[in-house]
């Protein structure tokens, strides 16, 4: 009687324990308000305000960036870059999945690459652009510095060339 209890305690706890685990939380350093600074995206820097938060149950993670660029000579009145998505897991495919809208009108669906990505270092990659030249890809990834400071890099590819960094982002967890 005991060997089965012990064979019963020993099948049900992974299965309990797989329904309570919520495969975003490896990436719940990123949750929070946060404020910084740009630079890269033309030489042009900017005032950055960043948000994730989970939404719905947990089951996503809302990201809203929101990026005001110093004015210049090409562009002397500044400019607006604004891009909303959801973070979510693709239980069929076992990934986390980020889908980015722009203000500009590119749509990005990336994949977190696990086999790049670390506790402290996540690296998404698109797996769809939309609105974007054939055969072009965007890499976005999240350096945590500590835990109340994170730094973005956005590279993008173009065919025929190596990744090219668009943009740096430096953030801190807005308290």
């Amino acid at each position: 009687m005991k060997k089965l209890i012990v064979l019963i305690i020993i099948l049900i706890i992974p299965i309990l324990s797989f329904g309570q685990e919520n495969p975003l939380e490896r990436i719940s350093f990123i949750i929070g308000d946060w404020i910084g600074t740009g630079s890269g995206f033309g030489n042009e820097t900017s005032i950055i305000e960043a948000k994730f938060q989970y939404v719905m149950d947990k089951k996503y993670i809302e990201v809203i960036n929101n990026s005001r660029f110093e004015p210049t000579e090409k562009k002397p009145e500044g400019e607006h870059h604004i891009d909303k998505g959801f973070i979510s897991f693709d239980k069929i495919r076992k990934v986390i999945v980020f889908r980015q809208f722009n203000i500009e009108g590119y749509i990005n669906q990336y994949i977190l690459n696990d086999a790049l990505s670390t506790e402290t270092t996540l690296i998404f990659e698109t797996e769809i652009i939309e609105n974007f030249m054939p055969g072009g890809k965007a890499r976005w990834t999240i350096n945590k510095i500590n835990e109340n400071e994170i730094e973005t890099i956005f590279d993008v590819y173009f065919p025929g060339k190596d990744y090219t960094c668009f943009g740096i982002n430096k953030l801190i967890k807005n308290h």
